[in-house]
């Protein structure tokens, strides 16, 4: 335990560790006391332990960074990593973390011919204890995407390959809207640090607006395979996935 005392005088600190500790102090006179916590030994914090997807097309990937936290007082490290099956692949930035320190595990999902509601799971195996610790993932696969209702893409797979010496960074799509209600569209997540993205904020009722994606020049002569997630304002937080490929392939 930490107990931080402040007075117009100065400031005092007392510094007390215990696995597990709890006080309550008096604050009189001026003083302002503030008492925090600190784990002994490792801990890990995963701010956001499950991501939805929502809709998205058979046959492409998606992707999702999760933030990983070493949250002790102690050094984290992160043995294993087992994905939930062979569609799952995911990379780790960095598998020792001092106290305080955060990382980023990039979970990659290959939709194959999985169809309807998926949800998958991904669990890590640390030096904290014998515990897993689970991050999950959903999704909703429509093998025919563009058929959907209220809300559908086209094209439901984006595609910014480069084939040729003349540069290629640009790719539009469009996003279509067959209700009688306007729809607004927020973005939940895309890879900023290879694409930059141009979104609607409005999709009009029987219309469609368009987005696009710009790769970044750093990412300009690499191949990826990311997703753009957003969502409507439906009331129930319809979410759509759009995949985003990169194939580069130029001869030199």
């Amino acid at each position: 335990m930490r107990l931080k005392v402040e007075n117009p005088f100065g400031t005092i600190l007392f510094e007390k560790f215990r696995k597990k500790c709890g006080a309550i102090l008096p604050v009189s006179m001026g003083v302002l006391v503030t008492v925090t916590s600190v784990v002994a030994g490792p801990n890990i914090g995963i701010p956001e332990p499950e991501f939805n997807f929502g809709r998205a097309a058979q046959h492409a990937v998606l992707s999702h960074r999760f933030k990983i936290t070493s949250t002790g007082d102690d050094t984290l490290v992160i043995n294993k990593i087992v994905p939930g099956c062979g569609c799952t692949k995911a990379p780790l930035s960095d598998s020792v973390l001092a106290p305080g320190e955060e990382t980023i595990l990039e979970l990659f999902f290959s939709t194959k011919s999985f169809r309807g509601i998926v949800n998958k799971s991904t669990y890590l195996e640390t030096n904290i204890s014998d515990e897993k610790y689970y991050i999950k993932f959903e999704a909703e696969l429509l093998p025919e995407p563009d058929t959907v209702k209220p809300i559908h893409l086209s094209p439901s797979r984006l595609d910014v390959s480069q084939f040729k010496p003349k540069v290629r960074k640009k790719a539009k799509f469009w996003i279509h809207n067959t209700d009688s209600v306007d729809y607004r569209i927020k973005v939940i997540d895309y890879a900023d640090k290879v694409f930059d993205i141009k979104m609607p904020e409005l999709i009009p009722a029987h219309d469609s607006a368009w987005g696009g994606v710009i790769v970044k020049d750093d990412y300009i002569e690499t191949e990826f395979e990311h997703s753009i997630t957003f969502e409507v304002d439906d009331g129930s937080g319809l979410r759509y996935s759009l995949p985003v490929k990169r194939m580069y392939k130029v001869r030199k």
